[in-house]
């Protein structure tokens, strides 16, 4: 059998931005995978968060790509030290600024994270008052931030300038926005450097030993386009932003 890689941004692609998963989209995955295609999901998530409803995928490449498991074995794992974890959440409590820290073990909020995110998960795309204790099921909100086996940080954007002065304050980590069904940046996050989709995919890539013309990828935003860029057909969802539609130019492919 020709075997296929599919790569699936989780969500804006997979789940919409209110949390919905259509059952259409489970069955299809299924009958995918049924056949003997390989079914990854390539997401900004951690693993305790990579697991999309009662999807069977082969494997995952999450947080940013810190993190590849391919068929239940571990390929890379990278987390931020405990004094990497301090620095930065003294910086954020300092700046009054809420967060939340996501580690493949649990899911962390500041103390006023439950209460002042509430607007920011309504601009993403949640209806009407969302509770962040449904939204993450999971999430703890420890009375120290102090935790260790933590991937990356997110943190509440008041204005874009804090974004601006979070990077400007930690060049040497790699500082990222992202938002929801919009175009707004509504949160930064920070993780380790030189983590990358895009590297991700081709340590995955390698490992598999596909061939490009074999890979499909599945997405909905700029972030995706790295993603698209190893793949031999690329699909932004119909819902998804301009820019990911727009066809790969001849930089992009060969970059």
């Amino acid at each position: 059998m020709d075997r296929k890689l599919l790569l699936f941004d989780v969500d804006g692609t997979l789940v919409s931005y209110d949390g919905t998963i259509p059952q259409s989209c489970i069955d299809a995955l299924k009958q995918a995978k049924d056949k003997g295609h390989y079914i990854f999901v390539v997401t900004g998530r951690t693993r305790n968060r990579a697991t999309v409803g009662n999807i069977d995928v082969s494997g995952i490449i999450c947080g940013n790509g810190a993190y590849i498991e391919c068929e239940g074995e571990v390929l890379k794992d990278k987390k931020l030290s405990l004094e990497q974890v301090k620095e930065i959440t003294d910086y954020l409590d300092s700046h009054d600024i809420c967060y939340f820290m996501e580690g493949n073990d649990g899911l962390y909020g500041s103390h006023d994270f439950e209460t002042r995110a509430v607007p920011t998960y309504q601009k993403y795309g949640h209806s009407g008052t969302p509770k962040i204790r449904e939204i993450y099921p999971m999430m703890e909100f420890p009375e120290s931030m102090y935790q260790e086996n933590i991937t990356k940080i997110n943190y509440v954007l008041n204005t874009y300038q804090d974004y601006l002065d979070f990077k400007a304050h930690f060049p040497q980590f790699q500082c990222l926005t992202w938002g929801g069904q919009g175009e707004d940046a509504l949160f930064g996050d920070c993780a380790l450097p030189h983590i990358d989709k895009k590297m991700a995919i081709e340590q995955l890539i390698e490992y598999l030993d596909m061939d490009k013309q074999d890979i499909y990828a599945f997405g909905d935003a700029e972030v995706d386009i790295p993603m698209f860029q190893c793949a031999g057909t690329s699909i932004c969802v119909g819902s998804g932003r301009e820019a990911a539609k727009k066809p790969l130019t001849m930089s992009q492919k060969m970059s």
